[in-house]
């Protein structure tokens, strides 16, 4: 009997947080990740249908453009120390007259580093090849990078971003 009293008392306590509300603990966002699969599906015919989401089988750059990062802004970054062991440079700036000026003024310690630039606000091929102008060493790619402002806790731009510092 005292068994069975067990049984019910553990079946009462389990039962009681099946019923309990779900917590989220973290939802960092992003998007399904079907539409980079659906380009890849067996056989398509004239009838399948079509998926404005999936991913076209040749990209161009011109398909990523524009780029607009709405949590970023031109500004004073302050230097802030980070340890990232193994992580190769990157810089970060816009289509803007204080990004060209920071890429020109910082031109050769990015070639020394080998850094890769993203740049985070961007318009057009013509606006992205005269950033490309200016610094024809370095590798530049358009990118949105909102997601990364939350992950570094910095809004502002440009800057440079190393395995131990980030910096302007």
């Amino acid at each position: 009997m005292k068994k069975l009293n067990h049984f019910l008392w553990l079946g009462l306590f389990f039962s009681a947080h099946s019923f309990a509300e779900l917590k989220i603990i973290a939802d960092l966002g992003g998007e399904s990740a079907v539409r980079f699969y659906e380009s890849i599906q067996p056989v398509h015919t004239e009838n399948a249908p079509q998926h404005p989401n999936a991913v076209p089988g040749e990209m161009s750059e011109n398909m990523l453009l524009p780029v607009v990062s709405h949590k970023w802004t031109v500004g004073q970054v302050e230097s802030k120390p980070v340890n990232l062991p193994g992580a190769m440079p990157i810089f970060l700036i816009g289509f803007d007259e204080t990004s060209k000026q920071w890429l020109k003024a910082n031109y050769q310690e990015l070639v020394q580093q080998q850094a890769t630039g993203l740049v985070i606000n961007v318009n057009t091929a013509e606006e992205l090849d005269q950033l490309r102008n200016l610094a024809p060493k370095l590798s530049l790619m358009p990118v949105a990078a909102d997601t990364l402002a939350d992950r570094i806790g910095i809004y502002h731009y440009p800057l440079l971003m190393t395995d131990s510092l980030i910096t302007q």
